[in-house]
């Protein structure tokens, strides 16, 4: 077990503290960071705050560390009330945010929600992007459940941003709660207090979209890794096994990249078992495995009966875009989105044949590129994908307008951000 350990710890050394570097220096350069962007009164802002900074840091720096600790101290014993409090002013802040912005998104986010509200105008889209045939129905029964057809545009969009914001907030919660269990409190806080300042007001709660419905699902999951790893019953780790299975159905429909946590977890656990001296226990642990596995697998066929009875959209066959189409993209030009690949193989109509194009193109592209080529442009395209941040939904594609006119102050300043 030890050198198993030793070999993830060599394994982050080698590879992913470089890759961590490398995203940090995208990261930094964001398109947000450069001042001559943002507005007169966010400026000042940021003038006020770099000011004190600096004078407490050069003249009250004892002061300040002592201070820093002593509320850190507090905040890390009244934890449960500090995560309580800050989210319901967070809460208050998103909707006062959404009640003001009241701006739809374009793009793929646009289109589930124009599927999601008129079915029939979708088919298109979804017969070549079946993966977010899922999240189509689910909101779609939402949508049935709560709104009406007589709903306004601007009061549907509204709701499923408050879904979003809700789906966001929640899964925090559910990961400072996993923090909490796996490791202690300090590390509960740490994760809150990393998600409050980056991730609470991000420009994401405006999308309802499979980037943050996912997260519900893989909190959930992460809480019942959990449990497994913490139950002493065998019944209990079944159970939790079970839904294991079952949420990482909900992730891979909602968003299919989201299943390499449940790959990664199997395979540390077989490897991890395979080293394990006690029978009895290696025994039990690949029984889970397996259990896991089975729910996965029935998840599935519920998953699909679903979709097959839900649905609102009726899907074209053999129309769907092929993964080898995103690789395709992902390895040209700048490595990001690619319009006119996206279309030139739509031409090929039949899924089949759009995936022969593309691993044609593939083919050429790396013989053209080489080794050493194609490492760099995978470092250049790491760069250039981190450096917005997560605001490209609201950058990209044809600028959305509000759908009313900005009235006052406070929601012109709002909108600027």
């Amino acid at each position: 077990m030890q050198k198993l350990f030793d070999g993830y710890h060599d394994f982050i050394k080698i590879l992913v503290f470089p890759l961590f570097f490398l995203t940090l220096f995208g990261a930094i350069r964001v398109q947000q960071f450069d001042f001559t962007l943002v507005s007169h009164w966010l400026f000042s802002i940021i003038i006020v705050l770099t000011t004190v900074i600096v004078v407490t840091m050069c003249f009250f720096r004892n002061k300040s560390k002592a201070l820093f600790s002593n509320v850190y101290k507090i905040l890390l014993k009244h934890i449960g009330i500090v995560v309580c409090t800050s989210m319901i002013m967070i809460v208050a802040l998103q909707v006062l945010i959404l009640l003001n912005t009241q701006t739809p998104i374009g793009w793929d986010v646009g289109d589930v929600m124009n599927a999601v509200i008129h079915p029939r105008s979708g088919i298109e889209y979804v017969s070549i992007n079946p993966n977010n045939l899922f999240l189509i129905s689910i909101y779609h029964s939402l949508y049935q459940l709560f709104l009406s057809q007589g709903t306004s545009l601007a009061t549907t969009w509204l709701f499923f941003q408050i879904l979003t914001a809700i789906e966001l907030d929640f899964s925090i919660i559910c990961i400072v709660l996993f923090t909490y269990k796996v490791f202690n409190r300090r590390v509960a806080l740490n994760a809150y207090l990393l998600f409050f300042f980056l991730f609470m007001l991000t420009p994401y709660i405006q999308t309802p979209y499979s980037d943050i419905a996912v997260l519900v699902p893989i909190s959930l999951a992460l809480l019942c890794f959990a449990g497994l790893e913490t139950a002493t019953h065998v019944y209990l780790k079944l159970l939790f096994a079970i839904l294991i299975g079952f949420l990482f159905v909900v992730v891979y429909e909602t968003k299919p990249s989201g299943i390499v946590l449940l790959i990664a977890w199997t395979l540390d656990d077989i490897t991890r078992e395979l080293l394990n001296k006690h029978k009895s226990r290696k025994t039990l642990n690949l029984i889970v495995v397996l259990v896991v596995m089975l729910s996965f697998v029935g998840g599935q066929y519920v998953a699909n009966k679903f979709v097959e009875i839900h649905s609102p959209v009726r899907v074209v066959k053999n129309r769907a875009l092929p993964w080898q189409n995103f690789v395709l993209i992902g390895m040209t030009g700048n490595g990001g989105y690619n319009s006119p690949i996206r279309h030139t193989t739509l031409d090929f109509v039949t899924t089949k044949k759009m995936a022969q194009y593309s691993s044609q193109q593939i083919s050429k592209r790396l013989n053209t590129l080489g080794f050493v080529s194609y490492l760099q442009f995978l470092a250049g395209k790491q760069i250039r994908n981190t450096d917005r941040g997560d605001f490209s939904w609201g950058q990209e594609g044809i600028p959305q307008p509000p759908f009313n006119r900005t009235k006052g102050s406070l929601q012109d300043r709002i909108r600027s951000v």
